[in-house]
């Protein structure tokens, strides 16, 4: 076997840990819900981010490099295997206190991760990593209309896995925390935010307070 299949076969075998990585289990308010059966993984999700990216491939008001931004939804969270899945909630449920809306937290996140990316990324030992590197850190950077797509969608999924979850079944605040983050980045293109005020709509038809 020579050095760059090994070092594939090294990669694949350390990515397959994105599908045993649990998204909200533990986190703030979640801990207080009746524990599920099974946790979406992060594998999971970015699946259905690629999907929903093909959905609106010829629906989007500008010009799009979709197999780009494809690409981009399939491995944005692959660093989250070394850096880990930080919940956007905080401590306190408001993420006052997380990346989301503390600005140190968000250097420091993103810090982590890039270190995270770069080692992941790198190891491939090739052109492929590097540009699969680069296009992390587009998408980090949010440096294109491909990334902030992604970036809408992400949090646009978000509310989607929620409402399967939960069925409108939140504490309030869980609820507004939710229609807040998701739907801050909507605004990327018209049929996106069209897209993201229905997945809202429709979770706050279904809401009922949830007591625990």
């Amino acid at each position: 076997m020579n050095s760059i299949i090994q070092n594939y076969f090294a990669f694949t075998t350390l990515i397959e840990k994105l599908k045993k990585l649990e998204r909200y289990k533990g986190q703030f308010y979640w801990k207080d819900y009746p524990e599920l059966d099974r946790y979406e993984s992060v594998a999971d999700y970015t699946w259905i981010v690629a999907i929903l990216i093909l959905l609106f491939e010829d629906k989007l008001s500008q010009k799009c490099d979709i197999e780009k931004a494809i690409k981009m939804a399939l491995i944005h969270d692959l660093p989250e295997i070394i850096a880990g899945d930080d919940s956007p909630m905080g401590t306190d449920g408001t993420g006052k206190d997380s990346h989301v809306y503390n600005f140190q937290k968000q250097t420091d996140r993103h810090e982590k991760e890039k270190q995270a990316a770069e080692q992941l990324f790198k190891s491939l030992g090739d052109n492929t990593g590097d540009k699969l590197y680069d296009l992390w850190l587009e998408y980090e950077n949010q440096d294109s209309f491909e990334a902030k797509l992604v970036k809408a969608l992400d949090r646009i999924e978000a509310l989607l896995q929620v409402q399967e979850y939960r069925n409108g079944h939140l504490f309030e605040e869980h609820l507004n925390f939710n229609l807040k983050y998701c739907l801050e980045k909507a605004d990327i293109d018209p049929v996106i935010k069209q897209f993201g005020q229905a997945v809202a709509d429709q979770m706050e038809m279904t809401y009922k307070q949830f007591n625990k």
